[in-house]
């Protein structure tokens, strides 16, 4: 006589085995046979990514944020019209502010020049040249920041600066007085 319980459990085990062999097989049969792993990793140098669109608020903030990171450097950002630059030093045992007024221009490479327009120590205004001349030669500032004191600017080399290792940054328009900065990001 033919146990039918034995039959059930067989016929139940072989669509278990059935069922883990069909997907074991769909595991691991492959999909895509031409995956390229490196297929997105590169693109042309240079070629834009994306654009940023922001106001003096948040362009401030990220300045500051910048600031606060540099050792030895007691100043901050403000953006009006012009960007301004305001900190604080100790001079013969005196905390004095100082301020510093520039005015942004964008490169043709996509750098930015800081023309300085008023330098004030206390409520002393500076002669300008003499003023960066000091900076260039005692404030450790980033490689991809430049001063140029007879000239009376500092190069912003955002093509230089550090962001990513394949990505680099280049202002296209900072008009201040319309509240408008816009940055490329590009692969580098």
């Amino acid at each position: 006589m033919i146990n039918k319980w034995k039959w059930a459990f067989l016929t139940l085990a072989a669509l278990v085995v059935i069922g883990l062999i069909i997907v074991v097989s769909l595991l691991f049969s492959g999909g895509e046979k031409n995956f390229d792993q490196n297929a997105n990793d590169s693109l042309p140098a240079g070629k834009k990514l994306f654009t940023i669109h922001t106001g003096k608020e948040q362009a401030a903030f990220l300045m500051n944020k910048e600031l606060e990171d540099q050792k030895g450097v007691n100043m901050k950002a403000e953006l009006t019209d012009q960007v301004k630059l305001l900190g604080k030093a100790d001079l013969f045992g005196r905390e004095i502010m100082y301020q510093m007024d520039l005015d942004p221009e964008v490169m043709k490479n996509g750098d930015l020049v800081l023309h300085e327009k008023n330098v004030r120590v206390g409520r002393l205004n500076l002669p300008g040249e003499q003023v960066l001349t000091l900076v260039s030669n005692t404030v450790d500032l980033p490689k991809w920041v430049k001063v140029y004191p007879q000239e009376e600017l500092i190069q912003v080399q955002l093509t230089k600066m550090k962001v990513k290792k394949h990505i680099e940054v280049k202002a296209k328009k900072v008009d201040l007085k319309n509240d408008e900065i816009i940055i490329d990001v590009l692969s580098k």
